[in-house]
């Protein structure tokens, strides 16, 4: 743990400010949630995702429509790729998300692209391909994505079917 050596005081309703270069270092963003990890010495807050306390599902989904669909899956939170199958899963998993991925997550995009254009998933990478985007809703806020791409053919109709059922899957899932 690094001491940052700032200080700060509580109000009178219990809140403090985290100082925005510490918000800048941890990509804290104003309606992110933080979680308390409380120990007998004192606690820790925690960037909080929806999504990411199912990274072991989110896996085994991805998994499961790769093997079926032979395609590359992958589902990601605004910060990090919790879950990827596919060729290039080593190169992936755990990265921070893209920018624009991220921006895709925040307008809630379900894209459809069934001819060839960039994709970005992590920062200064693009890869040409057809898509599917599918934005997984919780409690009215954005939880996440799950990205269906090929870069040897289309993705299909029946594709964006199943991604669809997926992420409607998840939604329910994190809802309960």
């Amino acid at each position: 743990m690094v001491n940052t050596g700032i200080i700060r005081k509580i109000d009178g309703l219990g809140r403090i400010v985290i100082p925005k270069d510490i918000r800048e270092q941890l990509h804290l963003k104003e309606n992110d949630y933080l979680e308390f990890l409380v120990f007998q010495e004192g606690f820790t807050l925690k960037k909080y995702s929806k999504i990411g306390r199912l990274q072991g599902l989110a896996q085994e989904l991805t998994d499961t429509l790769n093997h079926f669909l032979d395609a590359e899956v992958l589902i990601a939170d605004r910060d990090k790729i919790l879950a990827y199958s596919g060729k290039e899963r080593a190169k992936y998993i755990n990265q921070d998300t893209s920018i624009k991925l991220a921006k895709a997550i925040r307008r809630r995009e379900s894209l459809f692209e069934p001819y060839r254009k960039e994709l970005e998933i992590i920062n200064g990478e693009v890869i040409e391909c057809s898509y599917i985007n599918e934005t997984i809703i919780s409690d009215s806020e954005e939880a996440g994505i799950i990205t269906l791409y090929r870069t040897d053919k289309s993705v299909s109709e029946e594709d964006l079917k199943i991604v669809g059922i997926v992420a409607d899957f998840l939604t329910k899932y994190l809802e309960q």
